[in-house]
């Protein structure tokens, strides 16, 4: 049952994906609301979301800042069509854009982003250096990416025994390692980590 629920986190799907994402919803808005804060969002920035569920991070910058765009990816057909149900009116008037799909593959050659940022993805990503080079092509010129992510320790329940626990350290590495600059990090429910290009 508790591997059931891992692989729900994951790859929301069916039914119970459904549930998955409301309880997304509720547990990750105190995340997001720290983690937006840490993008020093500015007029005209571009901003990116990689995995963005149900959508509530990318609907909480989209209420609060219409002079940003926001885009993402996510590689669950099912939180797609939540995320853009819960983001049609911003998506309507050409400020949200959101795609199904996995970053690493994604053609993603001629964007530029200003702010790039995850919630609760990391532990899902098996070669750190390569997505975090990946995004670091995507960010423009002084760019920033910024990640949440639970404690290792914090983690040792049942559901994410297939999880990646990464400690800060070794994503301090992969980030520096990738080319990214000036690292810097914050533990409070779990790491907020700012990374400049």
């Amino acid at each position: 049952m508790l591997a059931a629920l891992g692989r729900q986190l994951r790859k929301p799907s069916g039914f119970f994906g459904k549930i998955v994402s409301r309880m997304m919803n509720a547990r990750n808005r105190k995340f997001y609301q720290r983690i937006i804060s840490d993008l020093d969002i500015q007029s005209g920035d571009r901003i990116y979301e990689i995995g963005y569920g149900p959508g509530l991070g990318i609907e909480m910058i989209a209420q609060s800042r219409n002079d940003c765009t926001i885009s993402g990816i996510d590689f669950s057909e099912l939180m797609v069509r939540s995320a853009t149900k819960r983001n049609k009116r911003f998506i309507d008037a050409g400020r949200v854009d959101l795609k199904y799909g996995d970053l690493l593959t994604a053609d993603t050659a001629k964007e530029r982003y200003d702010k790039i940022f995850c919630v609760n993805v990391i532990y899902f990503w098996n070669d750190l250096k390569s997505v975090f080079s990946k995004i670091y092509s995507m960010l423009g010129e002084r760019g920033a990416f910024c990640i949440f992510m639970t404690a290792a320790e914090d983690m040792e329940t049942g559901f994410a025994v297939d999880f990646k626990k990464y400690s800060m350290d070794e994503v301090e590495k992969a980030l520096k390692e990738a080319g990214f600059k000036g690292v810097e990090y914050a533990l409070d429910h779990g790491y907020f980590i700012k990374a400049q290009k």
